[in-house]
């Protein structure tokens, strides 16, 4: 009886089989491979006697080059050329572009499905030829891709290059094709007047601080929203390359309402914020996102920026997501103090320090926003001086102000 069913239950796992084989006909037939758009706009870096030439296709480039949709399976190719004109052979480490990046083979395996065998066969030689040598012999000139981990926004990643007794580290941030950030859609320089900016010493700025408001606002001037909890100083292009080191993502002008999260969006100076960054958790909606407004201050020529950060949990259900957004982590210190340490962790924070101008909302009686999230806070605002440039994390000092209350 049993041997019965296991030759019927064996004939139809063949039949299975060969029904799927005949499934997989499609052919793989992609055009040469050409990246004369990716050289042409590519960014180039020099440290004698290395340059490294950087590029990120987008996702209908990489499509056009490789013949499947890579974005769409989380995957983003580089596009890297470099140059040794030293005497020595250097060595060039993949990891320091992505630590978890994906071997040519590995993303012809997954991209594989419903092609025939000869099919696969040509998407492995493809992607094989395609990927850059890890070693660049002296006079000589190396090209190739690697395969990272899909990153919406501006790209940012290392080209790590080791000799026999030197290394050189370049850094690159390249704007992607197709992708817009929100804040590229605002005009800096337009915001305030010269009449409204206000140039400050330390002192002055320490004492201005008593004076931004203790929350955001709804879109009727109400002064109802979540706290603002901390304060950043740096210029718009070392802002933006300290949260890209701390693995921060940009949003778009479509997405950045939703990241604010709830039915009413937060306000600051009569205006949206000029930019939002997430982290993203495991779900959906976890998050850590901060929501940035430029100020009419400046510190000793830098500029001043006032921030929410805060965590979002999606444990609400998706019709409350869908009036509310996702559960707002109600300890709004936490997400302070998880921005302090990722910036810090990542090389970007020059200094810092705690500011005592926030409102003290308690945990027995929290707060509630106008999206009904509740807080509570200490009521300190974390000042922190951002780097552009890689900050060694035992350089970094604190500026000495309301630091015994906070910690």
């Amino acid at each position: 009886m049993f041997p019965n069913r296991i030759g019927k239950l064996c004939v139809l796992v063949v039949a299975v089989l060969l029904i799927l084989a005949s499934c997989s006909t499609a052919s793989y037939k992609p055009a040469p491979l050409n990246v004369d758009s990716l050289r042409q706009r590519a960014k180039v870096q020099t440290f004698e006697p290395l340059t490294v030439k950087a590029a990120v296709p987008g996702a209908e480039e990489s499509k056009a080059l490789f013949d499947v949709p890579l974005y769409s399976r989380g995957i983003q190719p580089v596009w890297l050329e470099i140059t040794n004109r030293g005497d020595e052979r250097v060595r060039f480490a993949l990891v320091s572009v992505d630590p978890d990046y994906f071997s040519p083979l590995e993303v012809s395996y997954t991209s594989r499905s419903g092609f025939s065998r000869e099919a696969r066969a040509a998407m492995d030689e493809r992607f094989h030829g395609s990927a850059i040598t890890r070693f660049v012999q002296p006079g000589e000139t190396t090209s190739g891709f690697v395969f990272t981990h899909l990153h919406p926004g501006t790209k940012s990643f290392n080209v790590d290059l080791f000799g026999a007794e030197s290394r050189q580290n370049f850094a690159f941030f390249i704007q992607v094709p197709g992708f817009l950030p929100d804040h590229a859609e605002v005009d800096f320089d337009q915001l305030y007047t010269g009449d409204e900016i206000r140039n400050l010493g330390i002192g002055e700025f320490r004492a201005a601080l008593k004076d931004v408001p203790q929350n955001s606002m709804d879109d009727r001037g109400k002064p109802n929203g979540l706290p603002v909890n901390v304060v950043i100083v740096a210029n718009g292009l070392d802002l933006l390359r300290a949260l890209l080191r701390g693995g921060w993502y940009e949003s778009t002008v479509a997405t950045s309402g939703k990241a604010a999260s709830g039915r009413a969006g937060y306000y600051m100076y009569g205006r949206k914020p000029d930019a939002v960054f997430r982290i993203q958790r495991n779900k959906s909606e976890d998050r850590n996102e901060i929501r940035l407004w430029l100020s009419p201050m400046r510190v000793e020529g830098e500029e001043v920026w006032l921030a929410q950060v805060n965590n979002f949990v999606g444990q609400r259900s998706y019709i409350e997501q869908v009036f509310y957004g996702a559960h707002l982590d109600p300890d709004v210190d936490d997400a302070r103090g998880f921005l302090l340490q990722n910036i810090w962790y990542s090389q970007g924070l020059q200094s810092y320090a705690w500011s005592q101008t926030g409102e003290s909302v308690s945990f027995d009686q929290p707060g509630s926003d106008f999206n009904g999230n509740p807080f509570f806070t200490d009521g300190f605002r974390a000042v922190l001086w951002f780097s552009g440039e890689p900050y060694s994390l035992l350089d970094t000092t604190q500026t000495y102000w309301d630091e015994a209350a906070a910690e």
